[in-house]
This record gives C-alpha cells, sequence and structure tokens, in this order.
C-alpha cells in the first residue's frame, strides 16, 4: 500500500472511517459551499451542537477541516468552519493500493482567486 505525499500526515484508515460517518460526509458537503459555525452546522445536518463540535474536531485533525472567523455587525464574531477536502481518490492497479487527498489551500490568495471563479 502507499500513499500520496498529501497524505502524510494522516492514514487511510482514518480517512475511510471519517467517510463513513453520514453526519461527517454532511458537514463536509456543507461547509465546501460556505463556512458554516457550528450552530448552523447543527440546524443543516440536525445534529445536536455537541455532536458537531466532536466531528469537526475529528476532521480538523486530520487536516480536512479548518476554522475561520467571521465578523458580526455587532462587533463581535463567530468562528466558522471550511472543508478544506477537495479530492478524496483510491486506486487499486497493478497489485498495488493507492490512495491520495488533496486538499484545499488555507492561503487567503487561493481563497480569493476561488472566489473569484464564481462570479
Amino acid at each position: 500500500m502507499t500513499s500520496n505525499t498529501e497524505t502524510s500526515d494522516v492514514d487511510l484508515a482514518t480517512v475511510v472511517g471519517l467517510l463513513d460517518d453520514e453526519h461527517i460526509r454532511s458537514i463536509l458537503t456543507a461547509t465546501s459551499e460556505t463556512p458554516l459555525s457550528a450552530t448552523e452546522l447543527g440546524e443543516k445536518c440536525g445534529v445536536s451542537t455537541s455532536s458537531i463540535y466532536r466531528r469537526l474536531d475529528r476532521l480538523t485533525d486530520a487536516g480536512l477541516m479548518s476554522e475561520q472567523t467571521r465578523p458580526r455587525s455587532d462587533g463581535h464574531h463567530d468562528t466558522v468552519y471550511v472543508s478544506r477536502l477537495d479530492r478524496f481518490e483510491l486506486t487499486i492497479r497493478n497489485g498495488e493500493l493507492d490512495w491520495g487527498i488533496t486538499r484545499c489551500s488555507d492561503d487567503v490568495s487561493d481563497q480569493l482567486t476561488r472566489m473569484w471563479g464564481k462570479f
């Protein structure tokens, strides 16, 4: 079994275990569109906030989720979460199992480029 360099910090069993959870898949899908707070994710996914936080911790530890700060009009801010998972690929060929993860960049310039591309 081999793995791409982007996966060196997380093992295949961890990734597969995470993706096996339907709520984690819902969280990744929802946060791939727009940054959401834990409360917003709980409402969107139909899961308690404490359950959302446990899953967010696991996703963050695996490098598949990142936190951002969203300012509010009242001068306070919210912590919101953004999926970093762009692609998960598993290939079995010639007696070899190969897998890899492509993550979205946390770089601000990359984020602006992606946002601009949506217009």
